[in-house]
């Protein structure tokens, strides 16, 4: 018999992963890409954003290790043909999403000797936009796409929640079921 629940440790990681994408979104898009890359201030804001992604990182690769190896609900379905077929892929699409912006920002990082500059607390070692990198302009697209099916999932488990009442957010919930 399935489980009525996932594993605790994938529901933990689930809302860390989710609260760390959301926040290294928001930083991306409305922090980072406002402060110029001779302003001191982006050293610490790329720093920020650069750690959160490498625990995004660490934790996904948890997540795929872990899932496997656990048990999980049986799918519930919501009764719309497309999104019911697109349900067994929405992680994938999320971990494939999440390892290309990791692996763009790792390259731009790299590509930019933003490494040194932090190192070194150097400003003028950055280049004058990130833009001009072409990893720049796949990670602002993967961060957008993203975004989107974040907000998509997010709907979807509302829908589910208020309109099917089928239970589907307490398979996921931290809280522990009365």
């Amino acid at each position: 018999m399935s489980p009525s629940r996932y594993h605790p440790s994938l529901r933990v990681l689930h809302w860390l992963i989710a609260a760390l994408i959301i926040a290294a979104l928001f930083m991306g898009t409305f922090v980072m890409a406002r402060i110029q890359n001779s302003d001191p201030s982006k050293l610490f804001a790329l720093l920020k954003h650069m750690t959160v992604g490498m625990l995004v990182l660490a934790l996904t690769l948890m997540r795929l290790f872990i899932r496997p190896k656990t048990r999980r609900p049986t799918p519930m379905f919501s009764g719309i043909t497309l999104a019911d077929r697109l349900v067994p892929y929405v992680h994938r699409i999320f971990d494939v999403l999440v390892l290309v912006m990791i692996g763009s920002g790792i390259g731009i990082a790299v590509l930019s000797g933003l490494p040194g500059a932090i190192l070194d607390g150097n400003v003028s070692q950055l280049p004058a936009s990130f833009s001009n990198l072409p990893l720049h302009t796949l990670h602002v697209f993967a961060a957008r796409v993203l975004a989107g099916i974040v907000a998509l999932h997010v709907c979807g488990a509302f829908y589910h929640h208020f309109f099917l009442k089928d239970g589907l957010l307490s398979r996921m919930s931290l809280v522990a079921r009365q």
